[in-house]
């Protein structure tokens, strides 16, 4: 095997990584956004609310991937809904990941000890000012890590995609393969390529993880206690 024959298997890896990642940030920030929402639905002071969120996580986690998958882009255009490869893999990508972010949150937010709330009230803060200055930075230190070991998931899962014929990097490999037949050396060079991006993005987030770590971050004579800021 030649240097020149493996930046040619190289050009349509490197293009379906970029896709993948392409995947990856944009089902990312949609699933937060869902599960944030989803979260205080969950927690909510009406009923309605709170069994609706709680029927969508169970759904959704009581369900794999890739028949959501299935069922997004192959189901829906029984009712009339037809939607490309690529935003029903970010849809269906989004919906999954979202319920898991939403349970995630939700832990979070309970994890914060009660005297924080107590004092954002004394201070008079509103509602959304105690989430935004008290209670998510604190909930955030403490689901970190596991939001990271979600992140890593994700990635991996825009694999899944490939079922739905979405062009990204398990797709181009699965089309180089055909293409020449070299089966063990075009996925091991995917499976090179997802370890690097998992890889960058692990270290990624270990080095924020650590700076929200920092000792003391929390005290009371700290410059970053959120409470201090008020």
């Amino acid at each position: 095997m030649t240097w020149d024959t493996l930046k040619t298997y190289l050009e349509p890896l490197s293009e379906g990584a970029t896709w993948t990642l392409a995947l990856f940030f944009a089902s990312a920030l949609l699933a937060v956004a869902v599960g944030l929402l989803v979260c205080f639905a969950r927690m909510s002071g009406h009923a309605w609310l709170r069994t609706s969120a709680k029927t969508y996580i169970e759904i959704v986690r009581g369900t794999p991937l890739l028949v959501q998958l299935f069922f997004i882009y192959y189901g829906l255009p029984e009712l009339g809904i037809v939607m490309p490869g690529f935003p029903a893999g970010v849809l269906g990508l989004t919906i999954n990941f979202g319920a898991y972010l939403a349970e995630l949150f939700r832990g979070g937010i309970q994890s914060v000890d009660n005297g924080q709330f107590e004092a954002s009230r004394a201070l008079g803060l509103t509602r959304i000012q105690r989430l935004r200055v008290i209670v998510m930075p604190q909930a955030l230190r403490t689901i970190f890590p596991a939001l990271g070991n979600y992140a890593l998931v994700l990635v991996k899962d825009t694999s899944l995609v490939a079922v739905i014929s979405v062009y990204e990097l398990m797709r181009a490999g699965q089309m180089l393969a055909g293409a020449t037949f070299r089966s063990l050396l075009v996925y091991s060079m995917v499976g090179a390529i997802y370890f690097l991006m998992c890889s960058v993005l692990s270290y990624v987030f270990r080095r924020i993880e650590k700076r929200l770590t920092v000792p003391g971050y929390w005290d009371g004579a700290s410059e970053h206690n959120p409470i201090t800021k008020i």
